[in-house]
C-alpha cells in the first residue's frame, strides 16, 4: 500500500510553495504596503528578491540529494531567523515578529528545511 503522505516528503514541492509564498507575500506584499524611505525599501526588497532566485534555482535546476540539501541550507537559517527575531521582539518593515504574525512563515520555511534534512542522504 502506498503512503498517502509521501508527497509531503518531496523537497521540490515545498521549495515551490515557499518560492510562491515568499515572492507573493514577502516581496510583493511588503512592497505594496510599506511606507517609508524609497531607497531603503528598494534595497530591502532587492535583497528579498535574491532569496526568491535562490529558491527558484533549488526548485527547478536541481533534483534528488542536491535539492534536499539546498532546501535545508536555504530554508533552515530563515526559519531560525524568524525564531530569533520573535525572541528579541524585532520588527521588519513595520511588521512585528509575534507568534501570531510569523506562524505561517514558520510553516512555509520550516517544512522545506525539515524535508531537506530528512532527505539529506537520499540515494546513498
Amino acid at each position: 500500500m502506498e503512503d498517502p503522505y509521501e508527497w509531503m516528503m518531496e523537497p521540490k514541492k515545498w521549495l515551490i510553495l515557499t518560492l510562491l509564498a515568499h515572492t507573493g507575500l514577502g516581496v510583493i506584499g511588503n512592497a505594496s504596503s510599506y511606507e517609508g524611505d524609497l531607497d531603503g525599501v528598494l534595497a530591502t526588497l532587492g535583497f528579498l528578491s535574491l532569496i526568491s532566485v535562490f529558491l527558484a534555482y533549488a526548485a527547478f535546476m536541481t533534483e534528488g540529494q542536491e535539492q534536499a540539501r539546498l532546501a535545508a541550507v536555504i530554508c533552515g537559517p530563515v526559519f531560525v531567523w524568524f525564531i530569533v527575531c520573535m525572541a528579541m521582539g524585532l520588527e521588519f518593515m513595520a511588521n512585528e515578529f509575534t507568534i501570531g504574525e510569523i506562524a505561517p512563515a514558520l510553516m512555509i520555511w520550516g517544512m522545506p528545511a525539515l524535508v531537506g534534512v530528512m532527505n539529506w542522504n537520499m540515494g546513498e
